[in-house]
């Protein structure tokens, strides 16, 4: 029977790299577990931080809608931020890792430049911080199960790979 695993992350959170890393290492181990990723700002705006997500957020939704490689692009956002230090509230650094994972850069850009994701980046946020009341991310869920993580705490790779599955034994 096919699963569905909801992940609520941040691409400036540390905690969230280290997350949705091990999350994608194990994914291959879970055949049938359908993720929908679900960005949102650990900082939202206006609240003031080094660098916002919100962009990348919008670049990710857009590359889900047309159908690019979502592993792919999770795993540029991640390095390009934390590794190259390259700047992920630049539009066209976004358009350019959206083409490399099958994903049409210019169309990525206008929908940048355009904010047609704008209103859905923030109704994540919504989602995450007021009606789900999440303290931290990167956060689990499938059905009602919740792996969530706490302010400053690093959800262990083996506490979520048991937490997957609890998920594809339910």
């Amino acid at each position: 029977m096919e699963k569905t695993l909801n992940v609520y992350f941040d691409y400036i959170c540390p905690y969230c790299y280290r997350g949705i890393t091990d999350l994608l290492d194990l994914l291959p181990g879970f055949p049938g577990l359908t993720v929908r990723w679900i960005p949102c700002e650990a900082h939202p705006r206006p609240e003031a931080a080094f660098i916002h997500s919100d962009l990348a957020n919008q670049a990710m939704l857009a590359v889900a809608d047309q159908k690019g490689d979502l592993v792919r692009f999770h795993r540029s956002v991640f390095h390009a931020h934390f590794v190259e230090r390259r700047r992920i509230d630049d539009r066209q650094v976004l358009a350019d890792l959206a083409a490399d994972c099958g994903a049409s850069g210019h169309q990525v850009l206008t929908a940048l430049e355009n904010g047609l994701y704008r209103q859905a980046a923030r109704d994540n946020n919504t989602l995450v911080w007021s009606t789900l009341g999440f303290e931290a991310v990167p956060c689990y869920q499938s059905g009602s199960l919740l792996l969530a993580s706490r302010e400053d705490v690093t959800i262990p790779r083996k506490r979520l790979r048991a937490f997957l599955e609890t998920v594809m034994a339910n």
